[in-house]
């Protein structure tokens, strides 16, 4: 299916950016050969790139990474022949290591020690191995290295050579590449940026003294490439693969140039470029695997952090979880006034026994789950279930002043809810429910499996308001009629026996009171 004209020259045009980048820099790396070795630089970085521009934009780009390879050696005199199958081959490490992550379902956001893994070894390691056997098979068939009696110990170093630079080429560019919009996060934070702006510096600083400054020269005897390391790690725990990637990438840079230019630690004083050089590329890996290592080993702990603390949210109330977090002692709070909710499902058990366990779970559930959302909806707090039983409370953790209007909406919007589930399930399902209001303690108790939980007087009374109900009844006591009567209609009950507190008078709440002025109906509770 052909592309609209439109999309057609954007696409072309994308290839074309696509392949100027590429070209423009591995002809600026060629530009700076280091003597002695035969390589232009010790970390091919458009290995890098190219994979980077394939698993941020897509396969599509392949071609723009083949045209890019193509003019390099193309404008430097060699054969159409020779040229093509250097694009080729570098167009499919590429796509080959590209294709390997996405069969693995590699996450380009770095964040877990797998998908490290598989950079190294999906993205870095196998395709640059078939990329230095093409590129040897290539100099060999097209090239005149076979007719100048090379011995396979050189062939074999020619082949590790060309791997190595690979492989360190992908390991600095890829990581920065696809984490660089993670610092977006971070600027939008003065405080987190300024941190990063003594980070970024005292980095740069650091890594110019030890590969770069000839005032380093002056205590050449000691070892100073780990000298960057605590800053390395520095930004892999403050600022997550961003900071690692970003950290791997200007310490290989300029360990890099130092080798170029001669005053790289790694001389060791001997001006063994060769020797030089491979001790760079064993940091370089070395470097870049433990700073994204210890980066992924960071975010899976705060996500466990995070996932522990959305669990221990879901058990108990924010402000008691946080005060959980810090003390170590009973949590235990006194309320002079709440209003204490508990609904029952009428005749659950013996439906119950018809239904399988996952059918009754799977039914408790979505009554439970309407009932947590009409919670959260009103600003009252869920305690607990007690098998087919719901109990909530307004006015706790925090106080609210209007916990008793809450607990009655939540109590009629239930009402509705059990009509409409039992319409919606075609059986019929009835609710029972006891309100009360009054003094509590609430708290904390135990050192396993938390519940925050309510205590009193208050507690018992709304308990026997629902078990001594009637079914489809929302049944509460004088206190909570007398915080609700202005607002709401009730039907009086009268008096009936409370087991444990004797006769106590009770009410029916019906709905919320109308007003009307004029013919204009509306309700005073919206």
């Amino acid at each position: 299916m052909a592309l609209p004209p439109t999309r057609f020259w954007r696409y072309g045009a994308a290839i074309a950016v696509c392949a100027l980048v590429y070209f423009g820099v591995t002809k600026l790396i060629l530009q700076i050969p280091l003597k002695d070795i035969g390589i232009g630089w010790p970390l091919w970085l458009p290995a890098g790139l190219a994979q980077s521009v394939l698993i941020l934009y897509g396969q599509r780009m392949l071609p723009g990474i083949a045209l890019g390879a193509l003019f390099i050696p193309l404008l430097s005199g060699y054969g159409f022949w020779f040229s093509a199958v250097s694009a080729v081959n570098d167009a499919l490490q590429a796509w080959f290591g590209v294709a390997l992550l996405r069969r693995y379902r590699f996450n380009p956001r770095l964040e877990q020690l797998p998908d490290v893994i598989k950079l190294f070894v999906l993205s870095a390691i196998i395709p640059a191995g078939f990329s230095a056997s093409v590129g040897v098979l290539k100099l060999c068939l097209l090239g005149k290295l076979c007719q100048q009696g090379f011995s396979w110990v050189q062939w074999s170093s020619i082949w590790f050579k060309w791997w190595i630079g690979n492989v360190t080429g992908v390991l600095t560019l890829v990581p920065v590449l696809l984490t660089i919009g993670q610092w977006r996060t971070i600027a939008h934070s003065p405080r987190k940026l300024m941190e990063a702006s003594l980070w970024l510096g005292s980095l740069l600083i650091t890594s110019w003294f030890v590969f770069y400054s000839p005032l380093r020269l002056q205590i050449a005897p000691y070892p100073l490439e780990y000298v960057p390391f605590p800053f390395i790690i520095w930004g892999a725990l403050r600022f997550g693969q961003a900071g690692a990637a970003l950290a791997i990438a200007l310490v290989t840079n300029l360990a890099t140039w130092g080798v170029v230019q001669g005053v790289s630690p790694f001389l060791r004083g001997s001006g063994d470029t060769v020797q030089a050089v491979g001790s760079l590329q064993a940091y370089i890996c070395i470097l870049a695997l433990t700073a994204l290592i210890l980066a992924a080993i960071m975010a899976e702990l705060q996500e466990a952090k995070k996932r522990s603390e959305n669990l221990l949210l879901k058990i108990l109330p924010s402000p008691i979880a946080e005060r959980l977090k810090i003390e170590h002692q009973t949590i235990a709070d006194s309320f002079p006034e709440v209003t204490v909710l508990f609904a029952d499902i009428v005749d659950f058990t013996p439906l119950s026994a018809s239904l399988s366990p996952q059918e009754l779970v799977a039914l408790l559930n979505e009554i439970f789950s309407t009932f947590d959302y009409l919670a959260e909806k009103h600003g009252l707090e869920k305690i607990k279930t007690i098998g087919d039983a719901y109990m909530v409370v307004g006015g706790i953790p925090e106080h609210k002043d209007d916990h008793a209007q809450a607990v009655a909406e939540m109590a009629l919007d239930i009402r509705t809810a059990i009509a409409n589930f039992s319409s919606h399930h075609r059986q019929t399902f009835e609710i029972r429910i006891g309100i009360n209001t009054g003094p509590v303690v609430a708290g904390v108790i135990g050192t396993k499996k938390f519940l925050y939980d309510l205590w009193g007087d208050t507690v018992n009374i709304a308990s026997r308001m629902e078990s001594q109900g009637v079914k489809g009844q929302i049944q509460v006591t004088g206190t909570t009629y007398a915080a609700l009567a202005q607002d709401y209609e009730f039907e009086e009950r009268g008096k009936i026996q409370v087991r444990g507190r004797g006769e106590m008078m009770t009410y029916f709440l019906k709905s919320r009171k109308t007003y009307s002025y004029e013919n204009l109906s509306y309700s005073k509770v919206s």
